[in-house]
Parts: structure tokens; C-alpha cells; sequence
């Protein structure tokens, strides 16, 4: 390369702050010894995640990150299926569905909120382990409670950590991620998310009419074991870091990533990102500039989370209370206080149907975009709910709620994905906690609206209301206009 080659590489390289792949010059005649560099070089984080590209590194900790969703999911999955035993157990005449879902939503808007908060100002991992142990904590503790007061304030904690595991998860694996692997990150997160729900099932399924509910929260809890010391290996964000001022902490993370990824490869230069004091502010995620994606998001999330939780609670109901035509069969009839096991086969077919479908619909973000997918997903959550409203023949029936039931979850994979990109790293926290609150939002309504309107009324009442909510979640996602592939999260 010419002198005149070098010195225009290094003035682009400083008027636009592009990565050089190749950094140094090495000269045959001195033996591949490194005879210049461009010390003067400067890069953002995104930079470098993109030369730095996916490796062993991120095969080895977006995983343990991701595997978070293990536990979350496992714990509102329980919620549900153990509904039956507790009521029987305590002989309570309270609607146990209601209160209990109630409270675990109810848990999660503090910790949605406050975690985001804390994340921006003290650092992703901080939060992710406290959370991580307060769900460990609680989760045991649950095993043991001598009545339904104290069952319920163990499970308004595990909802607290659920708020502040879901979005920080997220985050911190679109941080870690390259661009172009961000959507396959969130992806891995949803399908441990309902593997976890598989899991629960399936341990409900074996244990729970025979050594009661607290054997199979026992066991439930044993993963969380594994994944809350795991999660205390994991790196920081570099871009929390760069942004809080810890630069060489964050040129450590991406020289260790770069390391692990690819030996031969060594960044060099100086990271260059602008440091935000003003870290975590909800008045910043609610301001102009904001504003219009704040508001679409959560009015989407909030109608996504009803649906999601809302089929997650029905369910059972309807399995079990034939409140279809062809569900009218002894094959769910069974003895007081014990759950028919034929329930969790099904439960855990419609689990399935989700894990085929995620991936699908990932590779769709991929190539069509955020926006086009998130209105292909509403149209089809709307045409597949709306079906539902008539308990049509057994086998169309259960196509439409296999199809609903993956389509609303990857709708939720999207806007996972989609939430943080929209907002910059230094209120990334406190924007995707106050975001997916209106998730758990929407929980908090379904936990209220399942037993009136679909145990009491008939699962038809039930499909009509999801109905309005997926129509309203296709009006949402038709208002919004940033597209985010591939883009650089500042």
C-alpha cells in the first residue's frame, strides 16, 4: 500500500470514525514484525461488535443470559397449573386465579421500572444478579409456606423479579450482540422462555397429584440454582461502560470478546463513546423525542401481554371445564383436586407449536424487517383469534390455537427485539422497563378478566375480547414508522 493509500485510510478513518480491518501494515523484509499502526484511530462499540463479529464468546454467554427466560417462564406457568391444588389445599372460596396472577403482575411493575432505572445507573449485571436471587430466593421460599398469605407475598416478590429480569435480559443481549445477530440473541431468549413453560408442564404433569405442589415448585427451582451462578460470570455491557465513563473496563470486554472470537484479531485504536451523567431518566423516555415510539410500544406490548397471558391462564380452564362442544368428554373429567393428566398434553403441544413458529418468524425479521413483520404477525393473530370465538370442530379448533398461540409469541420475539433499538443506551434501561411494564400490564388485566369473563361466561367471550385486542395491536403497529434492522444502537 502506497504512502498516499495509508494517509487517505487514516483521514477517513478520523472524519467518519470507520473500523479498519486491518490496522497495522506488516513488512516481509522485517519478518511480519507490526512496522506502523494508526494509534490515532478511534471506534464506537458498534464498530467493533461488527469487525469483532459472532464467536465463541457469544456462543458461550448469550446463551447463560438467555436462559433467564428459563426461569421467568417456568414461574408463570406454575402460577396457573397449581391453581386447583392451592384452592383445594387452603379450602378457599376466593377465585385463587385471580388473586394470585394479580399479585405476580402486580409484583413486576415496580421491578419492571426500578430495575431499568438502576440498570442505566449502576450497570446491567448488577441488576440481572439481583434479580436472578430474588427469584431464587422467593422461589424456595414458596415451598414452604404454611398458608395462602404468605404463598402469595413470596409470589408478589417472584413477580418483582420477573419485572426486572425480562427487559434486562433483552438489553443486555442486544448489547453484547453484532447487529446482524441481534434478532437470533432475543430469539434464544423466547425459545427458553417456552421451553421453561414446557418445563413446568412437564414436572406438573409428573409430580403433581402425587406429592402436591410444593415437591414440584421444588423442583421447578432447581434450574435457578444453576442459572443464577452462571449469571454472575457475565460480563458488563460494554456500552453501559463506555457510556458511564469506564472506557478501559469496555475496551477489556472487547478485547476479551475479540479474543475469544478470533486469536488473530486485535482491536486497536481507542474507543471513543460520549459519556451520558444523566443515566436513566423516565422524564427523557417520555420526552419529545421519544414520545410517539414510547406510547405505540406500550399500547403494543400492553394488548400482546393480554393475549399471551390471558390464553396462558385460560387454558386449563377450558380443557378442563369443557367449554367447547368437543371437549365434552370424560377424558378431562377426574376426582376432586387433581388435574387430568390429558390437560398437560395438550398444554404442552400448544408449547410446541410456539418453539416451531419463533424461529420462522425470526428468520422473517431478518429479511422483511421489524415493521412488516410485526403487521404480518397482527393479521394473522387476528384472523386465528377470531376463530376461536366459534369452538369450531376439534382438529380446525386446535390448528387456530396452535397458530394464535405462536403467532402472538412471536409478535412478542419482535417487539422484544424491536423495543431496544429505539431508545439510546444511556435511558436503554429505564425506556425498556417502562416499556414492558405495560406487558405485565396487560397480565395484571387478564389475571382480572379470565374467571368472569371466560370460566364464568365460556371461552367464546374470552376469544371475542383477544379478538378486539389483536385488532387493536394490528391499528398500534400500523402507526409506527422506524424501521431498526441492522441499525447501530447508539
Amino acid at each position: 500500500m502506497s504512502d498516499y493509500q495509508q494517509e487517505e485510510r487514516r483521514n477517513f478513518a478520523k472524519a467518519n470514525y470507520i473500523p479498519l480491518k486491518e490496522i497495522s501494515e506488516k513488512d516481509e523484509s522485517n519478518h511480519g514484525n507490526v512496522t506502523s499502526s494508526f494509534d490515532e484511530r478511534r471506534y464506537s462499540v458498534d464498530e467493533a461488535l461488527k469487525e469483532i463479529g459472532l464467536g465463541l464468546y457469544h456462543l458461550k454467554w448469550i446463551p447463560i443470559i438467555a436462559m433467564s427466560g428459563f426461569t421467568q417462564s417456568s414461574m408463570v406457568a406454575l402460577a396457573s397449573l397449581l391453581i386447583i391444588s392451592l384452592q383445594c389445599q387452603w379450602n378457599l372460596n376466593i377465585p385463587v386465579q385471580i388473586l394470585l396472577l394479580f399479585v405476580l403482575f402486580f409484583g413486576s411493575f415496580p421491578g419492571s421500572v426500578l430495575s431499568g432505572v438502576l440498570a442505566d445507573k449502576k450497570g446491567r449485571k448488577l441488576s440481572l444478579i439481583l434479580g436472578q436471587l430474588l427469584l431464587l430466593i422467593f422461589t424456595v421460599l414458596s415451598t414452604i409456606s404454611f398458608n395462602y398469605v404468605f404463598f402469595f407475598i413470596a409470589y408478589f416478590f417472584i413477580g418483582l423479579a420477573i419485572g426486572m429480569l425480562l427487559h434486562l435480559s433483552v438489553v443486555l443481549l442486544s448489547e453484547f450482540s453484532p447487529p446482524n445477530f441481534r434478532t437470533y440473541s432475543v430469539l434464544l431468549f423466547l425459545l427458553f422462555w417456552v421451553l421453561g413453560s414446557l418445563f413446568s408442564t412437564v414436572v406438573t404433569y409428573g409430580l403433581l397429584n402425587k406429592h402436591g405442589w410444593e415437591i414440584v415448585t421444588f423442583v421447578v427451582a432447581i434450574p435457578h440454582i444453576v442459572i443464577s451462578i452462571f449469571v454472575l460470570l457475565v460480563d458488563e455491557s460494554p456500552r453501559y461502560l463506555a457510556i458511564s465513563g469506564q472506557i478501559a473496563a469496555a475496551e477489556q470486554v472487547l478485547n476479551r470478546m475479540s479474543l475469544q472470537n478470533n486469536p488473530d484479531f486485535e482491536i486497536v485504536g481507542k474507543l471513543e463513546m460520549r459519556i451520558e451523567n444523566n443515566r436513566g431518566s423516565l422524564g427523557d423516555v417520555v420526552g419529545e423525542e421519544y414520545r410517539k415510539n414510547f406510547g405505540l410500544l406500550s399500547v403494543s406490548l400492553g394488548l400482546v401481554g393480554l393475549i399471551v397471558y390471558s390464553s396462558n391462564t385460560m387454558i386449563p380452564y377450558m380443557l378442563e371445564s369443557n367449554h367447547c362442544s368437543h371437549f365434552n368428554s370424560t377424558t378431562y373429567q377426574v376426582e376432586k383436586c387433581k388435574v387430568s393428566t390429558p390437560i398437560f398434553k395438550d398444554l404442552s403441544y400448544i408449547n410446541v407449536s410456539e418453539i416451531v413458529m419463533l424461529p420462522i418468524f425470526a428468520v422473517v425479521n431478518e429479511v422483511f424487517g421489524r415493521l412488516k413483520t410485526l403487521r404480518l404477525l397482527s393479521v394473522v393473530l387476528v384472523v386465528s383469534t377470531f376463530f376461536l370465538v366459534f369452538c369450531l370442530e376439534r382438529t380446525f379448533f386446535m390448528v387456530c390455537l396452535y397458530i394464535q398461540r405462536g403467532s402472538v409469541q412471536s409478535l412478542l420475539l419482535t417487539l422484544l427485539i424491536y423495543t431496544p433499538e429505539c431508545y439510546p443506551t444511556h435511558i436503554r434501561g429505564a425506556g425498556c422497563g417502562l416499556t414492558t411494564m405495560f406487558l405485565f400490564f396487560g397480565g395484571l388485566i387478564s389475571s382480572a378478566m379470565v374467571y368472569p369473563v371466560g370460566v364464568l361466561h365460556g371461552f367464546s367471550h374470552l376469544a371475542l375480547a383477544l379478538t378486539l385486542a389483536a385488532v387493536g395491536t394490528l391499528v398500534t403497529v400500523g402507526f409506527m414508522d422506524k424501521e431498526t434492522r441492522g441499525c447501530d444502537i447508539s
